[in-house]
């Protein structure tokens, strides 16, 4: 879906259906879809309890419906009943790690108050979205923010081992970074921004992660810090580049290791970081550029990408059928 809109907006391909709809179905089905179960692994990586199987049909159910109304009708209906389901979910699914929250040095004590403090801007959204379409706009960042950088983000250092310090600083800094980068720009909320890019610079020099993910936790760190320091405006192509390579970057190579049964080398996750950086500084550049070059490069960058994690899954495939022939022949 997203290589898909990225040709249409380079001019190539016809988009068929409305931008904003395919928009809002692309970016709730990565998190929906991709993150939250990903997070999942990781929490069992690092000794939570998890949905079980029933609960994960179910859930999978509902981002179905959700992403199916986000593309009929956007925030319609369908999609508002999917999500709230979703969220539900989201909800339960976080109950096991109140426990954690008395582990000051385990970053998933940020969760349940993190994802907490993500949902409480869903009403302002559906309130204001007919009478002020720009300040709800303004809480749909601050809840997509919001969920990566005090849901997700903890749940990947968590499964890697790794702490930033007490998670109530976690929590306090990252909700700060959410408001500094959605409804409410100012000051006090991108010092909060700058501080929790120093947060991330634990993960960039742990000796626990391989290179790659250390360097994708520094460009991290660096850019949210440009952020906040007004280097970079915080506009949507800036923050769209942002985003896709926290989530492409650092949060996958991470997560996605309790999920492949052997990890790409090294060299090919340097390839798969050069794919979606291209991208994601593509995006950036939008900010600066109307130059038809950063449409095609983001277009490019992306369809690398595809094309990369399709590569990763054949092998992966290979792997299984590999196993599954042995152990008939055994």
């Amino acid at each position: 879906m997203g290589v898909w809109m990225r040709w249409a907006l380079a001019g190539t391909l016809a988009l068929g259906l409305p931008f904003e709809d395919l928009r809002h179905a692309h970016s709730h089905l990565g998190y929906f879809g991709l993150l939250f179960p990903l997070a999942w692994m990781g929490w069992k990586h690092a000794g939570a309890r998890t949905p079980s199987a029933r609960a994960l049909v179910l859930y999978a159910l509902s981002t179905v419906l959700a992403t199916v109304g986000f593309i009929h009708a956007g925030y319609g209906p369908i999609a508002i009943a999917g999500s709230t389901a979703v969220g539900a979910g989201w909800v339960w699914s976080a109950w096991p790690l109140l426990p954690r929250m008395k582990q000051w040095h385990d970053p998933l004590g940020a969760v349940p108050l993190g994802l907490v403090l993500s949902l409480a801007c869903v009403p302002p959204v559906a309130i204001n979205l007919r009478t002020d379409p720009e300040l709800a706009h303004g809480f749909v960042t601050t809840f997509l923010a919001g969920l990566l950088l005090v849901v997700i983000v903890p749940s990947v250092l968590a499964s890697a081992r790794v702490s930033v310090g007490p998670w109530p600083a976690l929590l306090l800094t990252g909700s700060l970074a959410s408001l500094a980068l959605g409804v409410l720009p100012n000051m006090p909320t991108r010092v909060g921004l700058l501080a929790y890019a120093a947060l991330l610079l634990a993960p960039a020099y742990t000796a626990r992660l391989a290179a790659h993910i250390r360097a994708c936790w520094l460009g991290v760190s660096l850019g949210i810090a440009a952020l906040a320091l007004g280097l970079l405006p915080n506009i949507r192509p800036v923050a769209l580049g942002a985003i896709h390579f926290l989530v492409l970057g650092p949060v996958l190579a991470v997560l996605m290791r309790h999920v492949l049964r052997r990890n790409p080398p090294s060299w090919a996750w340097w390839l798969g970081h050069g794919l979606w950086g291209s991208m994601s500084a593509a995006l950036v550049a939008q900010a600066f550029t109307a130059a038809a070059w950063t449409w095609t490069l983001a277009a490019a960058g992306g369809t690398g990408t595809l094309l990369w994690w399709a590569v990763v899954g054949a092998a992966q495939s290979r792997l299984v059928r590999g196993d599954s022939v042995g152990r008939a022949d055994g």
